[in-house]
């Protein structure tokens, strides 16, 4: 369970970076996001990302904890930037 709730928190910080880029915001939900958006989604990603680091700590303890959760991380920059790229914009949107 502890795993799994990193997986989300680390997938959900790179969703948001990813969100946060002009070309994807714009790609994703049709506009392109204001100063205070972006602000607001790179800092509820940097805060998923802190937050996921207990729940890998809990999964696996301290010794491999942090392992768990830079794995953790790179898997969950691995599947947003595969569904950011690979499936298909909503109709109209490019």
């Amino acid at each position: 369970r502890m795993t799994a709730l990193a997986l989300i928190l680390t997938t959900l910080a790179f969703a948001l970076f990813g969100l946060s880029t002009d070309a994807h915001h714009r790609k994703r939900l049709g506009a392109f996001p204001d100063a205070v958006t972006v602000l607001r989604m790179r800092g509820g990603a940097w805060a998923a990302v802190a937050a996921a680091f207990p729940f890998a700590v809990a999964a696996q303890g301290w010794v491999f904890g942090p392992i768990l959760w830079v794995a953790l991380l790179m898997l969950g920059a691995g599947l947003v930037f595969l569904a950011l790229n690979l499936i298909p914009a909503p109709a109209g949107r490019k």
